[in-house]
């Protein structure tokens, strides 16, 4: 009997003792193994989030990394209704609402006291009494002032905050057609995605990796916030995911310069402002604007649209010209007033009773018609057409793949239709931008550059991880022809038809150029465009700029007096 006595209680023991081994193996499979998992379950359990769409997108940078968006801090207003608390009215929080009111409506009346009273009351008190039914976190669909947002922060309601976010573009972001815009919602917990311009273009890099965005805080059992656990902000990989910056070759200074001076000017149109050695552009711009976080306003870029443009084409033709030896800069020619190509069909001249006779020089100068065309006649259809694409007429923009073309060649085989062309009109049609990059290369002194607007990409912490190839600069014309051309259009500025363009001490060079259209204005006039396209300083070129304005009548008026300012503003800034 004491024998099974003992095995009894030897059995019992190993018993107890297996089954502490196994609750042990248990307890420490789940601690040291299990453990994370099953504590970040648990938080997960008692985890209030709030989706956003990601509204940290990479910046667009001037080339000294200056942003031209004006970004700027606003004020979303998260709610949390399991935080807010069961008692209310919370005392002293908002007097003026009655404490008879039930808890939602209380709720729901004290956030309209802080809705912008221009903002629609009634819309969003159907808005919010659906959200409160729901139960789960959400915001409002208007955006606080940072002292709407610091009166919300002082009544301290739990469950109702404040919560900063990032609006992409302010209203005095630069450069505006240029950059583009985006689509998408913060407040509906939509990313932003780019629409049009470098925005659209370079969507791939501005975007974060992560889209969206969320608003988490951690509450216990009893559905109360945890001390010391406010709200945070994460993308759904951990972290904040942030896009990459777009560095462009404008310089927000002198874009905005452009800008102002146009407005100034009250012009309609364009303005292409380039670095003469590098070829880089420094201001693009279009004017009327519109506003980016809208769309309201004239979105059309007029700054690389294409028109014809008159005389500034001279300058082409003079090119093929001289460069195939069929003129000589002091030629003489007779001008009468009018070109004749048959008893039918001739070109008038500007001036109506003639120029009488003059150099060929003299004749770009004071932009005389029936020379040019007589030169073009002898110069012939396939070399204009030539030398206008060397001379880079049909150049597209480095680093903004959306203008594939800045100009279109496409001159008639008639003498009619090549005398028209040669003024700028039938058959030829370019960009601002091109025209702009017409005077650079004649600056340059016959050699061309590619025009480029996009200089490499950066990551948040400023290292560069791409930098766009720029193609490389060649001789399009003659040194001799180049130089030719150079003082045709300084005498352009000094005697002829862009007196206006003059910029005392440094000099200037340009041709001006007034493009007839089918339009007529509210009085029953012709509507002329006005062109004024040139470089400064005359010796050592800096800065070529073309000026386009619609309806500016002659070239040597408006859009020759808008260079001049702006040359004298860019004198200022230095």
């Amino acid at each position: 009997m004491p024998y099974l006595q003992e095995r009894r209680i030897l059995f019992l023991f190993c018993f107890f003792i297996c089954i502490f081994l196994m609750l042990g193996g248990r307890l420490a499979y789940l601690q040291l193994l299990k453990g994370e998992e099953l504590a970040a379950a648990a938080v997960e359990e008692r985890t209030l989030r709030l989706p956003l769409g990601n509204f940290l997108r990479g910046d667009i940078q001037d080339r000294r990394g200056r942003s031209l968006l004006d970004s700027r801090i606003i004020y979303a207003v998260a709610v949390f209704p399991p935080l807010v608390p069961s008692s209310l009215p919370v005392e002293g929080s908002f007097p003026s609402l009655s404490a008879r009111l039930s808890r939602e409506e209380y709720l729901i009346e004290a956030i309209l006291t802080l809705v912008p009273r221009d903002e629609k009351q009634e819309e969003i008190h159907s808005f919010l009494k659906a959200a409160f039914a729901r139960r789960t976190p959400f915001l409002l669909p208007v955006y606080l002032t940072k002292d709407e947002a610091a009166s919300l922060k002082k009544i301290r309601v739990p469950g109702i905050y404040a919560i900063p976010v990032l609006q992409r573009f302010g209203p005095a972001s630069v450069a505006r057609h240029l950059v583009g815009y985006v689509k998408g919602s913060t407040l509906k917990g939509e990313p932003l995605w780019g629409i049009k311009g470098i925005e659209a273009l370079y969507d791939d890099f501005l975007a974060p990796a992560d889209p969206r965005l969320e608003l988490l805080t951690v509450i216990d059992r009893q559905g109360r916030l945890l001390e010391g656990r406010g709200l945070r902000l994460r993308s759904k990989r951990g972290g904040l995911s942030r896009g990459k910056n777009v560095v462009l070759t404008i310089d927000k200074e002198v874009q905005k310069l452009v800008e102002e001076t146009m407005d100034q000017c009250k012009i309609r149109g364009a303005v292409a402002l380039l670095d003469v050695p590098s070829g880089e552009v420094r201001a693009l711009a279009s004017c009327p604007q519109y506003d980016q976080n809208t769309g309201a306003g004239d979105q059309f870029d007029r700054a690389l649209a294409l028109y014809h443009p008159g005389s500034v084409f001279k300058i082409v033709v003079a090119a093929a010209a001289l460069a195939e030896g069929k003129v000589r800069p002091g030629e003489k020619f007779f001008c009468s007033g009018k070109f004749e190509f048959n008893e039918k069909e001739a070109v008038l001249c500007w001036k109506k009773e003639g120029h009488g006779s003059l150099t060929f020089r003299e004749a770009f100068a004071s932009s005389c018609n029936p020379v040019f065309v007589e030169v073009a006649l002898r110069t012939g259809r396939a070399a204009l057409e030539r030398y206008a694409r060397i001379l880079g007429m049909e150049e597209g923009l480095a680093g903004y793949p959306a203008l594939k073309k800045g100009g279109v060649i496409q001159i008639g085989s008639y003498p009619g239709q090549l005398g028209n062309a040669a003024l700028g009109q039938e058959g030829i049609r370019i960009s601002p931008l091109t025209a702009a990059s017409l005077a650079a290369t004649i600056g340059r002194g016959g050699v061309f550059r590619a025009p480029v607007v996009v200089k490499e990409i950066r990551d948040a912490k400023g290292r560069v991880v791409a930098s766009l190839p720029r193609p490389a600069p060649h001789r399009v014309l003659p040194v001799a022809v180049a130089g030719e051309l150079q003082k045709m259009m300084e005498l352009t500025v000094k005697e002829g038809t862009g007196k206006r363009a003059c910029v005392p001490g440094l000099g200037s060079a340009g041709k001006t150029g007034s493009v007839e259209t089918e339009q007529r204005d509210a009085q029953g006039n012709p509507v002329v465009h006005a062109w004024f396209v040139g470089y400064t300083p005359r010796e050592f070129p800096q800065v070529a700029i073309a000026v386009f304005v619609e309806g500016g009548g002659a070239g040597g008026a408006t859009a020759a007096e808008v260079f001049r300012k702006i040359v004298a503003g860019l004198q200022e800034l230095n």
